[in-house]
């Protein structure tokens, strides 16, 4: 019985083949998933330079239908967000909702999480999330938000 064989050339040009495929695939995927929020993203790298801006949208774990819908904003902070009052924290939140409202539909939400970040060298990073229900978008102020620490919730 003949064995098959398979050329070299062949295997290699299907590894190629194989490798531009699934680049195209992860860059469509991206691009499709980030797009929604790149004019918002640039606005707080715009308002906040060199913060890192992240905005993501949609249910967390969304196989399960208990989870909100939710706009998530991270960006990176020079100070400590765990130790800081509510006067050093609102004119962060405050801009972002504002640059959130003024750049995206924010009626799919049903709330608008933000995370303030502060990376320390060799040690532990500090972060805050600070919850906004839609209802308390409109009316903000200070007590309008929630806090929560990183681990709350992410069964």
């Amino acid at each position: 019985m003949a064995r098959a064989t398979i050329n070299g050339r062949v295997v290699v040009a299907a590894m190629f083949a194989f490798g531009i495929v699934m680049t195209t695939a992860l860059f469509v995927y991206w691009d499709l998933y980030t797009r929604p929020f790149r004019p918002l993203q640039a606005a707080i790298n715009a308002a906040y330079p060199g913060s890192l801006p992240r905005v993501i949208g949609g249910e967390h774990k969304s196989h399960k239908h208990q989870n909100p819908a939710t706009l998530r904003i991270v960006i990176r902070v020079d100070f400590n967000p765990l130790a800081a009052d509510a006067h050093e924290v609102e004119p962060y939140t405050s801009r972002l909702l504002d640059l959130a409202a003024e750049h995206l539909d924010l009626s799919p939400y049903e709330q608008v999480e933000i995370h303030l970040v502060h990376r320390v060298p060799d040690g532990e990073t500090q972060q805050q999330v600070y919850l906004f229900p839609r209802d308390a978008l409109t009316g903000r102020t200070t007590s309008a938000f929630t806090t929560t620490s990183p681990g709350d919730g992410d069964d």
